[in-house]
Order: C-alpha cells, then structure tokens, then sequence
C-alpha cells in the first residue's frame, strides 16, 4: 500500500474535507490524522500552515511508484483547468508500508505562489470535476504533442507569481506560449492575429464577445513582445494588467475547448486551425511591399525588385 501526500495551498471551501473519486482534500486545522505536526513531518520543507490543505491518494501494491507524480501533476493541472484560481501544489511525497517517505525534489509546477486569488472550491462540485477529469484524460489529445507543450507551460505560468505593481508578470509570457502552441502551428509570421481570430471562432463567442476577447488578447501580446524584446514594463498601461484574471480565463476555455474539438493527427490539426482562419493574400502582399519599402540601399531595392519581376513572369509564362 502506498499513499501519497502533496501540500495544498491557497484553497478556500466551506468544508473541511472534499471528497474526489480517486483523492482527497483534508483541511489540516479540521483533521486530527493531518494535523500541523503531521503536516510538517510529511512537508519538513514546506512551511504548513493551519489554513493549508493535504492532497491524499491512496495506491494498493507497490507497482505504482513511477505513475504517482505524473497523477499528481494531472490532478493539478485539472482542478486548474476547471476553474480559476492560484492554486498551489508543493513538495510531492510518497509514503510506504512502513511509514517510509521519499520525496520529490522541486519543479516548476510544483512552486510556492503568493497570490490573493483563492481557488474556490465547495463541496457539491466534487462529483463534477469528477466527470470533468475523466472526460478529459479520455480525450485523445491530452497525450498528442502540442498538449503536452501547452499544459507544461499553462503550469509553469501558474507557478509564477502576478504582481503587476511589482512588475512581476513573467507569466504572461507562459501564458502566451501555451496560446500560441495551441493556435499557431505557422512560423512565418501574423502569429498574433491567427492567435486572436482563431481563439474567438473556437470559443464560438457572439460577436461582442469576440471583440472584448480579440481585444484582451491584443492587449496581452503586446505585453509578452514588450517583456521577451526587453522593452519598458512600466509603460504597460495598468488597465491591461489588472485583467491577468481575464486573461486566466480565457486561457483554460481555449485549452479546454481545443482538447475536445482539434483533430488528433497533426496535419488534420494544422487544416482545422486554417480553416478557422488564415491569412489572406493581399495580408502578405501588404506585408511585402511594407518591407520592400525598408530596404535604404537602392541597389539592394533595385535587386529585390528584378527578383519579383522575373519570378512573376516565369510564373505568367508556364
């Protein structure tokens, strides 16, 4: 028999206990068996508080040592998939027959988050997130590539902390990333547009809707261009940053969405996200002729200008 035990914090319920199909979560100030010394015993680098909570999962037979952290990091990655909230996992642990405790060393997904955003959870929607998981992790893209990309680094965002006054918002960047695994197979440019239009139309939001969301996610990516080109953080207006909840939102609607409705194959994927939308032709002609228009050396204008001819009129000629 072996149990593991994972640290929960920044969970808020009107209950003491929640009770999941395959796990639990104890309140450690409610339970005489999970105390605080018990809590510190399992988490001695943790740092348990009485307003934490103990993740339990109980395994029979001993064959089931290497699956334990993958389940660990799916669970959390499902509460969060489910609704919003910082909600927090920390030091993974497994105990044995004997009392035995191996623990897992630090990863990004598993990290300490300082946030005023509680992740709500009551009672009567235990049986719900219960369908919710299992319909989820029996989807055939929760084990394709470009799941496996998004949800590391859906994960790694949320291990971050977002203090906008502090400029602390390298999570956006995360965030972004996930989006764009997700949204934009492409390489050759107009990422953010085919990121906010395709975002909209899988989401199947009204046309309001539409607006507010392609605008939020405007807004967004300039903030990860102004972050990852080094730009001015403070320049950022506030408005913008104050809807990272908005942007969370958004976020797991999308990832949740593409889980149910993208093809399985990669090349049916890259048709289906095209289908949605895709650049048009006088989009890259305009682009074109903008970077022609750069080009100071006459010489090398005069070049690139030839170059157009003559391939057109090879094209004309066939």
């Amino acid at each position: 028999m072996l149990n593991s035990y994972v640290l929960v914090k920044n969970l808020r319920s009107n209950a003491d206990e929640l009770v999941f199909t395959d796990f639990k979560l104890v309140n450690i100030r409610s339970s005489w068996d999970y105390d605080l010394k018990r809590s510190q015993q399992l988490f001695p680098n943790a740092w348990p508080l009485y307003e934490d909570w103990i993740f339990i999962q109980g395994y029979d037979g001993d064959n089931n040592w290497e699956i334990i952290p993958f389940n660990i990091e799916d669970t959390l990655l499902l509460l969060r998939l489910f609704k919003p909230g910082d909600l927090v996992f920390l030091q993974p642990c497994i105990e044995n027959e004997r009392g035995e405790l191996s623990c897992q060393l630090p990863y990004r997904v598993m990290a300490n988050v300082h946030s005023a955003q509680k992740y709500e959870f009551q009672p009567e929607e235990c049986s719900d997130f219960d369908a919710f998981a299992s319909e989820l992790k029996s989807l055939l893209n929760w084990s394709s590539v470009w799941f496996q990309t998004a949800r590391r680094f859906f994960l790694y965002g949320g291990g971050k902390e977002y203090r906008p006054h502090h400029h602390e918002i390298d999570r956006i960047v995360d965030y972004l990333t996930t989006l764009e695994s997700v949204l934009v197979p492409e390489r050759d440019g107009f990422t953010g547009r085919r990121l906010r239009e395709r975002a909209v139309l899988l989401m199947g939001l009204t046309e309001n809707e539409r607006d507010n969301t392609k605008r939020l996610l405007k807004n967004f990516y300039d903030v990860r261009s102004t972050i990852v080109h080094g730009g001015d953080i403070s320049s950022i207006k506030p408005d913008t940053l104050n809807k990272g909840n908005d942007l969370e939102v958004v976020l797991r609607q999308i990832l949740v969405k593409a889980l149910r409705a993208l093809p399985e194959e990669e090349k049916d994927r890259i048709s289906y996200l095209k289908a949605l939308f895709d650049v048009t032709d006088e989009d890259r002609a305009a682009m074109v002729f903008s970077d022609f228009c750069k080009i100071k050396n006459e010489n090398e204008k005069s070049k690139c200008s030839e170059q157009i001819i003559k391939h057109v009129q090879g094209n004309t000629s066939k």
